[in-house]
């Protein structure tokens, strides 16, 4: 599959467990991604690249597809094309 590369200030983004942004950049780069798939400007090929390649980011990918996954909106993950998820559905006796 092609995927598409997610780009903050115009360079593709870093690894999620080695990186050089500070912690302004870590919550701008959360908020882009969610504004981002809010208004439909972030494809499932950068989710996929993202996630796959382990970049900075990743967690909030696979939160906005479980929310989806749990919400019914979504039947197959497309990260892992099928019907697993990243995290298991809150019940309620989590907190």
């Amino acid at each position: 599959m092609n995927e598409d590369i997610y780009y903050y200030n115009n360079k593709p983004l870093q690894l999620s467990y080695s990186n050089s942004y500070s912690w302004g950049d870590k919550i701008q780069i959360i908020k882009n991604l969610e504004s981002d798939f809010q208004s439909g400007m972030l494809s499932w090929s950068q989710m996929r690249w993202i996630v796959k390649n382990a970049k900075f980011g990743s967690f909030t990918v696979q939160r906005i597809i479980d929310k989806l996954m749990f919400d019914g909106k979504l039947k197959v993950n497309p990260i892992t094309l099928d019907a697993r998820t990243f995290y298991k559905k809150p019940s309620a006796f989590d907190l």
